[in-house]
């Protein structure tokens, strides 16, 4: 039981005896310390039972693109997306207890060994099972719908971009034309003015050279 107890310890599951290493602990303090632990997981349960809803996605602003937006300017870690679905991203009374106890048994254990260990420390804990599963279940929900807002939003920016090079292109495409008509425009303006001149100055070299 004292190895259990340690075990629970450590995940934060009950508080730590406060008597001394080398001190018993007696019959009555057994009893005090399984009622208090006892009280400490069931109040836990019902706090994560009254929360174990479908994620609730806080409260998003519309952009033109018609897709309903948090901030999709940069990327967000999982606590903030977490956050976004009013989820705690924390090891006690969610799906990460859980792996903590998977975790703290050797990895070399057969399976059906390592298992049935951390069904005992689940048992032990009376700790709901269902209620950290169902909260794995609303976190993968989370994830997926959030992947999905979020490649939608960043796809559509990139469509957009897109429709703009291509607009841009095509002004580009418009103007090199401009160019080359306006470089052939300009070189036969200056050919017809040239031509005049050279007319012109042979008229007047005519006239002015020297018997």
């Amino acid at each position: 039981m004292s190895k259990m107890i340690s075990m629970l310890e450590k995940f934060r599951i009950v508080e730590k005896s406060s008597s001394g290493s080398g001190q018993g602990v007696t019959d009555n303090e057994k009893k005090k310390e399984e009622l208090s632990f006892s009280q400490k997981v069931n109040e836990s349960s019902k706090q994560l039972q009254n929360n174990s809803n479908e994620p609730k996605p806080q409260k998003k602003e519309n952009n033109s693109s018609g897709f309903e937006r948090v901030s999709y300017d940069k990327n967000k870690t999982i606590e903030e997306i977490y956050a976004i679905y009013e989820m705690e991203n924390s090891n006690i009374n969610t799906i990460f207890m859980l792996g903590n106890f998977i975790n703290a048994l050797p990895e070399n254990l057969p399976y059906a060994v390592h298992k049935a260990s951390v069904m005992n420390i689940i048992n032990a804990s009376n700790t709901n099972i269902n209620i950290l599963m169902s909260d794995g279940e609303r976190r993968l929900k989370a994830l997926n719908e959030f992947a999905k807002d979020y490649n939608n939003a960043v796809n559509a920016t990139i469509q957009k971009h897109k429709e703009e090079i291509k607009k841009l292109k095509q002004m580009i495409d418009y103007y090199e034309q401009e160019i080359v008509a306006k470089q052939k425009m300009l070189e036969e303006q200056n050919n017809i003015i040239k031509y005049e001149i050279q007319r012109i100055n042979n008229i007047m070299s005519f006239f002015r050279k020297e018997e």
